[in-house]
């Protein structure tokens, strides 16, 4: 496979990924998402390609939009506002640097999505197991924490983020 078609080919390992998914393994896939933006943002700033960072962040932050719009803040509780407070924090920082035409801030964004990246795969892994011991059609009523913050999926027909 050329370069060229690169993101295509991503495009299509996390579209199958995604209507395979449970809730907790799209958040890790947007997670995902985030921090590699993100990385190419770091990496077109220290190019001076602004263009490209911009590209890149415009990508990141419509990622951490979605996320943030995901959350189920009624019955999500404290968690979902703690996330809802943090990715708020992250769109500033990502907008910060690239204002600023700095890496830092991207930097600090990358660390916290990987931090949350991680907590959230063992999530996957613990719903993963619950629903592999039930039926396995849905997940049961009794989710690992954390899962509440997030509204249940709706098969509303969405505006696709491009990979």
């Amino acid at each position: 496979m050329s370069v060229s078609n690169t993101p295509n080919a991503i495009a299509m390992y996390l579209a199958g990924n995604v209507t395979q998914a449970d809730p907790a393994q799209i958040i890790v896939l947007l997670y995902e998402g985030a921090i590699y933006r993100i990385g190419q943002a770091i990496q077109e700033i220290e190019k001076q390609n602004t263009l490209a960072s911009g590209i890149a962040i415009y990508r990141a932050l419509a990622i951490i939009g979605e996320l943030r719009k995901s959350l189920n803040l009624e019955e999500g509780g404290e968690i979902a506002r703690n996330l809802d407070r943090l990715y708020l924090h992250m769109h500033e920082e990502l907008v910060k640097g690239h204002l600023a035409k700095q890496a830092q801030p991207l930097e600090r964004v990358r660390t916290l999505l990987t931090d949350l990246n991680s907590s959230w795969r063992q999530v996957a892994v613990q719903v993963k197991t619950i629903i592999d011991a039930g039926t396995g059609a849905a997940p049961p009523p009794v989710m690992p924490a954390g899962l509440s913050a997030y509204a249940q999926p709706d098969t509303t027909p969405r505006l696709a983020l491009k990979a």
